[in-house]
């Protein structure tokens, strides 16, 4: 799954590159997507590691696009002017997340927090009046 996620990023990056926008993205975050309350809100949960809150860009698009960005950094290794790494797994750099929400949505109620590494968006549905209709 996570081969095919970086293929379309892949693919998004070309054509933003094509378009003149740069969107280098160095790793992508594990995400929960969550439908709670009988499905009145979304809650969505990113996992973030290491990364400071102020580092976090939430951005809700007109098209209900919800981009989740940043950088996590590199901790500096104290005094020490080199160092041999003899493992390095841990992501490091920009990060960039971007979730359809394909039902309305009440973007004033949209609430974030990030607590113990993990950023959690909560999105509630739009309430939409009932119409009846009579048949004639």
């Amino acid at each position: 799954m996570a081969k095919r996620n970086h293929i379309f990023a892949e693919i998004e990056a070309s054509n933003n590159f094509l378009s003149g926008i740069s969107t280098h993205v160095d790793w992508e975050p594990s995400t929960n997507i969550i439908a709670a309350g009988d499905g009145e809100k979304l809650i969505v949960e990113v996992e973030l590691p290491g990364v400071n809150k102020e580092d976090v860009n939430i951005l809700l698009e007109e098209d209900n696009h919800l981009i989740i960005r940043g950088i996590k950094r590199q901790p500096r290794l104290g005094d020490a002017k080199r160092a041999t790494y003899y493992l390095f797994e841990r992501e490091f750099g920009s990060f960039y997340k971007r979730i359809l929400i394909d039902f309305p949505l009440d973007a004033s109620r949209i609430k974030s927090v990030m607590e113990n590494g993990v950023l959690t968006v909560t999105i509630p549905r739009k309430k939409t009046e009932k119409i009846s209709v009579k048949v004639k």
